[in-house]
């Protein structure tokens, strides 16, 4: 098994994480849709997910995705789920209120209703959510369409102990709950996993030009500050060289060249994949089987 390949597929009788991050637009849910439908094509039971409230896995699956764990018709071991923000972020606020009541005064509890309309109850539902989703243990594959690269990383840097933090905003000191003692818990098995290299694959995915390579390096520096080493880099949307016939693109591609050379140099520890761009949109099953099957098991490595 290549290094590429290893960085995707789990070990014999393991499981493996796939985490795809980067700026917006540069292919992110692409390419958690075609590494998803090839895990799944090798007999992994894979879970496609998105953290991204803007992500579109359903429309590159063209396949219905809702925020339940739905199987995909037409290919086997493929499930998806997309975070429903809304619903989150309501379940959210209803379990911090429900295990306050009975515990706090009126005046408390209306302080925190106040604390649960800030704008840091969206991420941390959302990262409840993420906890929920990554801690399942029946799947062998799960793979991250994450939110533009800032998003991510508040995501993976917001306090551990949420409620407490809550509480204590609220002017109370109490001890922490037993359910958030068991979320604690699960986030501590979630990260430990994330900081595990036989176990996740953290990549980030970039077109070959300085805006999107700078910030994932950025992101990739915040990240090993967390103990979570980058392992794989994927260059998007090269112009294939045999459509580099007119001086436009022969000079657009001689950029990303440029590019490619320096991302390579810039993330040295890290496996790179050169994928090309594509005259039709990446959409449905039968393109992304057969786009995974390329640079998975055999590689469009453009030079």
């Amino acid at each position: 098994m290549s290094k590429l390949q290893s960085s995707i597929y789990p070990k014999t009788g393991g499981r493996k994480n796939i985490f795809f991050s980067g700026k917006g637009g540069v292919g992110k849910t692409s390419m958690a849709c075609i590494t998803a439908v090839e895990t799944a094509q090798k007999g992994y039971k894979t879970l496609l997910m998105t953290t991204d409230p803007a992500s579109h896995i359903g429309s590159v699956l063209d396949k219905p995705v809702t925020d339940e764990i739905t199987q995909i018709n037409d290919i086997e071991n493929l499930y998806a789920v997309q975070i429903d923000q809304k619903k989150a972020i309501e379940a959210y606020k209803k379990r911090i209120l429900q295990d306050a009541e009975g515990k706090f005064d009126a005046n408390t509890i209306m302080a925190m209703k106040e604390e649960l309309d800030s704008p840091c109850t969206e991420e941390m539902a959302a990262f409840q959510k993420f906890i929920e989703f990554a801690s399942r243990e029946d799947f062998e594959v799960i793979v991250f369409d994450t939110a533009p690269t800032g998003h991510t990383l508040r995501l993976l840097e917001l306090p551990m102990d949420w409620s407490k933090q809550i509480q204590l905003k609220a002017g109370i000191s109490t001890e922490i709950s037993e359910e958030d003692k068991k979320q604690k818990e699960r986030f501590d098995r979630v990260f430990d996993r994330m900081k595990d290299e036989n176990i996740t694959t953290f990549s980030f995915v970039m077109y070959p030009e300085k805006t999107p390579m700078v910030e994932a390096y950025r992101a990739s520096k915040e990240l090993e500050a967390l103990g979570i080493k980058t392992q794989l880099v994927i260059a998007n949307l090269i112009i294939p060289e045999e459509q580099a016939i007119t001086p436009f693109f022969q000079k657009r591609r001689d950029m990303q060249l440029k590019y490619i050379k320096e991302i390579q140099e810039t993330f040295k520890d890290a496996e790179l994949l050169k994928v090309p761009m594509f005259e039709d949109e990446i959409k449905g099953l039968a393109m992304l089987k057969t786009i995974g099957e390329k640079i998975f098991n055999g590689g469009l490595q453009h030079e």
